[in-house]
């Protein structure tokens, strides 16, 4: 979520991350990025590499590639790559989205947005359960956890006899 100082311009971009069409995102950042020069193009793709760990081989000329990153990454990974991002350039992606003409029309909603961000993913592994319960609501869960682990360890492609 926002924090109340949080600066207009930065929160309506975060509305269209969050609400946006996917193609349309992708055309507003590409619009966008085009219209930034080229310092604050490097520090946009210095974030997608800081916060979303990819981009490793893209200049700040290919501004296809880094708009998808940032339009990709964000709905994976709420949040990372806006705070890695230096928020002066933060400001003048998020005025250059808001401001593209593949933006338009994509504020509906905004009025009623609470300003919250979904949740990000989680990072933790699977325990064997049924998705969308807890070793709380499977005790069997890391029994299976634990026998799928020890019959990917105990296989031939493992090192292990296989015996």
């Amino acid at each position: 979520m926002g924090t109340p100082a949080e600066d207009q311009a930065v929160r309506q971009y975060r509305f269209l991350l969050r609400t946006a069409p996917l193609d349309a995102l992708q055309a507003a950042h590409h619009e966008a990025l085009d219209r930034l020069d080229e310092a604050q193009r490097a520090r946009v793709l210095d974030a997608v590499r800081d916060g979303l760990v990819a981009g490793q081989r893209l200049t700040a000329g290919n501004t296809a590639a880094i708009a998808r990153l940032v339009s990709i990454g964000e709905r994976r990974d709420p949040r990372a790559f806006l705070d890695a991002c230096d928020p002066i350039v933060l400001r003048a992606l998020a005025d250059a989205v808001n401001s593209a003409d593949a933006a338009f029309g994509l504020f509906a909603g905004y009025a009623a947005w609470d300003g919250s961000d979904p949740a990000g993913r989680d990072p933790g592994v699977d325990h064997g359960g049924k998705p969308g319960r807890s070793l709380d609501d499977d005790p069997a869960a890391e029994v299976k956890a634990f026998a799928n682990s020890h019959a990917l360890s105990a296989g031939p492609w493992a090192g292990g006899s296989g015996f």
